[in-house]
This record gives structure tokens, sequence and C-alpha cells, in this order.
């Protein structure tokens, strides 16, 4: 029975998060605060940020993955909740010398808003696919580098979040993540209020 819960939780958390970032997604604004000073106090190159389209700097990041790359030439990256492509887009810049850069999403919303700014700055090398987290579309051992920023966090079952991770990494690949973790456990009055569980 508690399974059966716990699926059933896990669902509403996922819906909620879905209707948090499909509400992002349908906003020129993104969060409500200035995005590019949270941008500038994360680490970001600013001169990389400004050759990206406005709009899809939406400061929904809690961290700089793509800073703390090791990238040789040729490496397949792959951004876990890739959102509008920011990071995808930072990754090409700043590492010319990748092979391809996937960026993966759950919303269709989110890949359409990263393949409009794809196609607007005539970025190649990179592909945008729908898929989640728990059941990446990729095949095994086929990825040298996936990053992650502020997304694992949304999806409630991290365990296989990690499987999957491990699973599309190739021998030797690594894996960048920067996300929020919990320091104690949250009240139960903070696990009922469902408009926390997208931001």
């Amino acid at each position: 029975m508690k399974k059966n819960t716990d699926s059933k939780n896990h669902q509403e958390i996922r819906q909620e998060v879905d209707d948090f970032y499909n509400r992002v997604a349908a906003s020129s604004k993104g969060v409500e605060v200035e995005p590019d000073s949270i941008y500038q106090s994360l680490g970001f190159d600013e001169s990389l940020l400004m050759e990206l389209p406005e709009d899809i700097r939406s400061g929904l990041s809690c961290g700089n993955p793509v800073e703390h790359l090791y990238v040789e030439e040729g490496d397949v990256i792959l951004d876990l909740g890739c959102g509008m492509g920011l990071d995808v887009f930072m990754a090409k810049l700043k590492y010319p010398q990748a092979g391809m850069i996937y960026g993966v999403d759950k919303l269709p919303a989110m890949i359409q808003r990263a393949e409009r700014a794809r196609v607007y700055k005539k970025f190649e090398g990179i592909e945008f696919k729908q898929g989640v987290l728990t059941d990446l579309p990729f095949l095994d051992q086929s990825i040298d580098r996936v990053i992650s920023n502020c997304v694992i966090n949304l999806e409630p079952d991290k365990q296989k979040v990690y499987e999957e991770i491990y699973r599309v990494l190739k021998p030797n690949g690594m894996f960048f993540i920067s996300d929020i973790t919990l320091k104690k456990e949250l009240s139960e009055e903070m696990r009922q209020q469902k408009d926390l569980y997208g931001s």
C-alpha cells in the first residue's frame, strides 16, 4: 500500500512541478528577480551570456556547472532538465571543441523555446530532446559529460535519476551537478505547500 501511496505522491509532485515550469515557459520574464543579477552572482561569463537571446535568460539557475566542466575534443555533453537551453548554449560557446551537446527536458514548451533560440542564433552541434530524467532517451554509455542545474531536486525518484546518469555515461565519463539540498527535514506544513515544489 505504501508503494502505491508513494507513487501517487510522486505523480502529484511531478504535476505541480510541470505546472510551475509551464507557466515559466509561457512567460517572457522567467523568475520575479532580475535574472542577469542571478547569473552574475553565480559566476557566469557575462560576455558569453550577452550573446544569447534575452528571453531565455530566465534566472532559473542555482549554480554554474558549465564553469566546472572538463571537456576534451569531441566530448558528447548532456544537460538534464535543460529548460530553455541556457546551459547548453553556454557550454557550446565556452567549449567549441566539444562534440554534440544535447539538452533533455520533460516539457514541450521548454524544448520549443530552446529550439527557437538555437535556430535564431544559428547554433550547430546542438540537439534538444523531450524526455524525463528517470528514462533518458539515450543509449547506454553514449555520453561523456552530464550536467544539470537546479533540476534533480524537482524529481521525487532521485535514485532512478542517478541510475540513468550512470547508464548513459561512458566509462570514465563525468557528471557536474549544481542543485539544492536540504540540511534538515521539511515541516509537514511546508510539504503541503504545493507551490513550493517548483520553486
